[in-house]
C-alpha cells in the first residue's frame, strides 16, 4: 500500500512531468480506438449491406452450375424448378423452428427503353413482402428517391432503377437533401425525381428462345452498391420477372434463420434431406457464394490497410510514450540517487516507479477513453458522407464503440509504459549513486 501512496504523491508533486505523460498516453489511446472503431464500422456496413440490404440473409440455396460457362450461356437449365421449390418449401415447414424467412430471386438480362434511349439491364425479381422483412428496420425503405416496391399498390408492374441506369434513361433529381438516418439506412420519406417518362419497356429472351417484352412503371430509384452494377440495375417483383421470362422457375433462394448460430446445424439437415435426392441443389453461406467474393476481397484489402495504419500509429505512439517516460525518469535521477543513499534497494526503487507509471498509464488511458467517447459522439452526429472505394454513392462516416478495441489500446499502452519505465529505471540504477546525485 505504501508504494501506491508514494506513487500518487509523486504524480501530484511532479505534475508537469505527469501532465506530459498523460497527454501522450491519452492522444495515443484516442488515435488507436477511433481508427479501430472506423474500420469496425466499415466491416459492419459491408456485412449489413449483403445480409440485409441485399436480402441474402444467412444462407443461399442454388445450383452452382449456373455460374459455369454453360450456366451463363443457358441459365434457365440451372434454375430451381417448381417441383424442387415445393420440396424446399416442405422442408422449411418441417423445420420452421430454424427458418425465420426466405426470399426467392429471379435474375434476368435484357434491354430497357423509354422510347428515346435504350440501355442494357441486369435485372432481379424477388419476393417483395418477404424481402422487406429480411431487409429489416434499417433497410426496409431502400429507395434513395421515390418509394420502395412494398409501398406500391400495383406491385405487379412496378420497378426500381439503379441511379446509374436512371441517369442513362434521362432521369434527374436533386440530391442536396438529407437521405441517411443516424442508424445508417435511409429516412422513410418520398423524395422527388423526374424522368422523361416513368413508363419503360423491358425486353428479354425467354427459355423458349422468344423475345418477350413488358411495360413497367418506375416508382423509385436505388443505390445498387457498386457503380458497374448501378449503371445496369433494375429490380421488380418476382411475379413480374416470371411473367417477363414466361417461367415459374427461380434462380436462387436466400434463407434468414431465427438464430444465425444454428447455421451449421441447418446446413447438415438440408444436406441430409437433399444430398442424395437432389445433389444439384447446394446450400451455402453468402460468403461462400460467388456474390461474397466482393465482400472477401474488400475485407482483405481493409485488413491490410488497417494493419498498416495501426502499425504506424503504434510506432508513433510507442516512441512518444517511451520518449516521454524516459525523459521524466532521467530528470529524476537525483531523486533515485537520494533514495538509494538512504537505503532503498534497487528492486524497491524499480517497484516505486513501476507503480507510478502504472498509475499514470491508467489515468492517461482513462482521459483518452473520455476523449474518445466525446469525439465519437461528436463525429457521428455530423452525418459526414464520403466516397468509399468502388461504391456508387457516398456512405455515412461513423465510428463504432468497440469493447475489444478499447481494451486492446489500454493493454498496449500500459505494457509500453511499463517497459519504458523498467528500461529507463534500470539504466539509472546501473549508475553509481554519486552519478545519480550529480545529475543536472
Amino acid at each position: 500500500m505504501i508504494f501506491w501512496v508514494i506513487a500518487f504523491r509523486n504524480v501530484k508533486k511532479n505534475w508537469r512531468h505527469s501532465l506530459s505523460a498523460l497527454l501522450s498516453l491519452s492522444a495515443s489511446f484516442v488515435s488507436l480506438v477511433l481508427f479501430d472503431g472506423y474500420i469496425d464500422d466499415l466491416k459492419h456496413m459491408y456485412e449489413d449491406s449483403f445480409r440485409h440490404r441485399s436480402m441474402l440473409g444467412d444462407l443461399i440455396i442454388e445450383k452452382p452450375e449456373i455460374h459455369s460457362k454453360l450456366g451463363l450461356a443457358e441459365p434457365w437449365k440451372y434454375g430451381i424448378f417448381q417441383d424442387e421449390q415445393k420440396e424446399i418449401e416442405d422442408f422449411f415447414s418441417e423445420h420452421k423452428d430454424f427458418v425465420n424467412n426466405r426470399v426467392r430471386f429471379v435474375s434476368f438480362q435484357g434491354m430497357v427503353t423509354n422510347g428515346n434511349q435504350s440501355a442494357i439491364l441486369m435485372g432481379r425479381g424477388f419476393d417483395v413482402v418477404n424481402g422487406e422483412k429480411v431487409r429489416g428496420e434499417n433497410w426496409s425503405w431502400n429507395s434513395t428517391l421515390g418509394v420502395p416496391l412494398h409501398t406500391t399498390p400495383d406491385i405487379e408492374y412496378a420497378s426500381m432503377l439503379g441511379q446509374g441506369l436512371a441517369r442513362k434513361l434521362g432521369c434527374t433529381w436533386d440530391m442536396r437533401h438529407k437521405i441517411y438516418s443516424f442508424s445508417g439506412g435511409y429516412e422513410a420519406k418520398e423524395r422527388a425525381f423526374e424522368c422523361l417518362t416513368n413508363n419503360l419497356q423491358v425486353s428479354v429472351m425467354t427459355a423458349d428462345g422468344q423475345l418477350n417484352a413488358l411495360d413497367i412503371n418506375v416508382v423509385g430509384l436505388m443505390d445498387a452498391g457498386y457503380k458497374d452494377i448501378d449503371d445496369r440495375y433494375l429490380v421488380t417483383s418476382l411475379e413480374t420477372a416470371q411473367t417477363l421470362l414466361n417461367s415459374k422457375d427461380i434462380t436462387m433462394m436466400s434463407v434468414e434463420l431465427k438464430n444465425p448460430k444454428q447455421r451449421d446445424d441447418f446446413i447438415k439437415l438440408f444436406n441430409a434431406r437433399f444430398g442424395t435426392s437432389r445433389p444439384e441443389l447446394k446450400i451455402m453461406t453468402w460468403i461462400e457464394h460467388p456474390v461474397g467474393e466482393t465482400y472477401i476481397k474488400t475485407l482483405d484489402l481493409m485488413s491490410i490497410f488497417r494493419n498498416f495504419v495501426v502499425v504506424v500509429i503504434l510506432v508513433i505512439s510507442t516512441l512518444s510514450v517511451i520518449n516521454t517516460l524516459i525523459k521524466i525518469i532521467k530528470e529524476r535521477s537525483r531523486e533515485i540517487g537520494t533514495l538509494r543513499s538512504i537505503g532503498f534497494k534497487a528492486r524497491e526503487v524499480v517497484k516505486m516507479f513501476v507503480y507510478e507509471t502504472f498509475l499514470l498509464s491508467v489515468l492517461g488511458t482513462a482521459i483518452g477513453f473520455v476523449m474518445s467517447i466525446v469525439l465519437t459522439l461528436a463525429l457521428n452526429s455530423l452525418h459526414i458522407r464520403y466516397k468509399a472505394g468502388l461504391l456508387s454513392e457516398p456512405v455515412l462516416f461513423k465510428i463504432n464503440f468497440t469493447f475489444y478495441g478499447y481494451l486492446n489500446a489500454f493493454a498496449i499502452l500500459v505494457f509500453v509504459s511499463l517497459m519504458a519505465c523498467l528500461f529507463s529505471t534500470r539504466q539509472e540504477l546501473n549508475k553509481k549513486i554519486i552519478d545519480n546525485l550529480n545529475h543536472v
